[in-house]
């Protein structure tokens, strides 16, 4: 991780100008069968979905849709999940087969999904977003295809192989028949719906570099699954005994450099968003990344220990910060209230000190209806529940505030708080042209009272706006700025304040 711990809270880090973009995640297909239900009639198509759900996401501050799962998948995939059916009903205890739709990471081609459409119809719906104000987001899965992907069969060498001298027939618990190895990464085994790209093959690197500038030329962004584990040196710690059997040497340069390069060199404005862990988050925003993972923040909140979050928070490496996507949940993550104990209002200042921070702000499909139970990506709905009526309000509150410019591109600073109990708070400050906001967020049990000097408050008496309950206080600039601004937080909460 590239941030900086250090003994003490007093910190006056600045960044200017930050683009902190809106990411939402929607599983598609799932959220198509969603809106079947809501509207009583059959939407299964790109070009059924109705425009005014995209509006609503619009109207509450998204920038970017992504649209997960949007890709061609086969039927081995399909089988292959309905074959281990048995797995699903943890999540969904009242599970059936036609439940199953199969795991959108298995993909057979990067054309679109023929139950969803054609890439026309991609390419037009992202013309409509855009029309509205939205940006298009696509998945990238650089690892591995479908096991039925065509290429697997036309162009056999751009995956890895079991070694020449294997004998057959060969491990099926490493290989196909034809002896093309199931995908997979250094710690996670093998998946056995998928198969292996060689990303020591130029030919290999080639074609994918052309499925990065395809995604590209169809969307205004593309968040790139397990981004970490094809970089050249983790590639080869899985893959050594048949990178050397078959002769292949290490590439010179990482392949999202080049991807990367010779993509925005055509589509300068598509961002790249990746998927990351193992402590290789700076590497990839090295190679060119906009925004990457960043799940450190979320597991220290996740122990409800304020002594483990301050260190990450009291010395940001702004550049990291601003390069990182903050998030309480996601797909892959347990469901917010879950990962916070089953207390839904930890969950929400948690995601509300996430998205005070520079960065990009991810919500997952369901994260803003306080919903519990996990949706797995192999299955086209969640067990059914009402989701929590305290989020929901959290939600409609702060969204209305993080949709202001001032915090999609204004200036960040980390404040000071003073008093006995400092350690319970963090302050966050915002400004622009036209706006000056501090957010005071209470990270403990029980409430507690701090002081936040605001060194650019105006001179005399104003009026101050708490813009979560709306109450208004009359206080002195002066003594905002000399003394500071006192504040009595309840536990586990937070105030936010727009002053002048």
């Amino acid at each position: 991780m590239m941030y900086k711990f250090v003994i003490g809270f007093l910190l006056m880090n600045v960044l200017v100008n930050a683009y902190n973009p809106t990411i939402y995640e929607l599983s598609l297909r799932p959220w198509l069968y969603e809106l079947t239900n809501k509207y009583g009639k059959k939407i299964s198509k790109l070009n059924d979905i109705p425009m005014e759900e995209f509006q609503n996401l619009k109207n509450i501050g998204v920038d970017y849709v992504w649209l997960m799962g949007i890709w061609q998948l086969g039927k081995y995939g399909l089988d292959f999940d309905k074959a281990h059916a048995n797995d699903y009903k943890s999540n969904l205890p009242d599970f059936t087969i036609d439940d199953v739709i199969g795991s959108p990471y298995a993909i057979t081609e990067f054309v679109c999904n023929s139950e969803l459409g054609t890439d026309q119809d991609i390419i037009n719906l992202r013309k409509k977003l855009n029309d509205m104000g939205l940006k298009l987001m696509l998945d990238f899965v650089p690892n591995h295809s479908a096991i039925d992907s065509p290429y697997r069969t036309s162009h056999i060498d751009y995956y890895i192989r079991a070694p020449p001298n294997t004998p057959k027939p060969y491990d099926s618990e490493y290989y196909l028949p034809d002896g093309v190895s199931y995908g997979g990464d250094q710690w996670d085994g093998f998946w056995k719906d998928t198969a292996q790209w060689n990303y020591w093959n130029q030919d290999t690197r080639n074609y994918l570099k052309s499925v990065v500038k395809k995604i590209a030329s169809m969307s205004d962004g593309m968040r790139c699954d397990m981004a970490m584990v094809i970089l050249n040196d983790l590639f080869y710690n899985k893959w050594k005994p048949q990178l050397d059997a078959w002769g292949y040497k290490k590439p010179s340069t990482e392949f999202w450099s080049e991807a990367i390069k010779e993509t925005k060199q055509q589509y300068p404005n598509v961002i790249f968003l990746a998927e990351v862990y193992w402590g290789k988050e700076q590497d990839l925003i090295n190679l060119g990344f906009d925004y990457v993972y960043e799940k450190w923040l979320l597991d220290q909140q996740a122990t409800l220990d304020v002594g483990k979050v301050r260190p990450i928070l009291s010395n940001l490496n702004l550049n990291y910060a601003s390069h990182s996507n903050h998030f309480v949940e996601n797909h892959d993550e347990p469901r917010a209230i879950k990962k916070f104990s089953g207390k839904d209002y930890i969950s929400c200042v948690a995601a509300l000190m996430s998205y005070s921070i520079p960065g990009a702000r991810f919500i997952n499909h369901g994260q803003l209806e306080g919903l519990s139970n996990k949706l797995d990506v192999h299955l086209r709905r969640s067990y059914k529940e009402n989701g929590s009526t305290y989020v929901k309000q959290f939600y409609g509150k702060i969204l209305t505030i993080l949709k202001k410019d001032v915090f999609k591109s204004g200036n960040w600073t980390q404040l000071n708080v003073s008093g006995d109990q400092y350690w319970k708070f963090f302050a966050f400050r915002w400004t622009n042209a036209t706006d000056k906001i501090v957010v005071i967020i209470n990270f403990s049990e029980g409430s507690g009272y701090g002081l936040v000097k605001l060194s650019d408050a105006s001179s005399g008496q104003q009026t101050i706006t708490e813009l979560m309950s709306g109450q208004t206080y009359v206080r002195n600039g002066d003594d905002m700025r000399n003394n500071g601004l006192g504040v009595i937080v309840d536990g586990w909460n937070a105030q936010i304040f727009k002053y002048f």
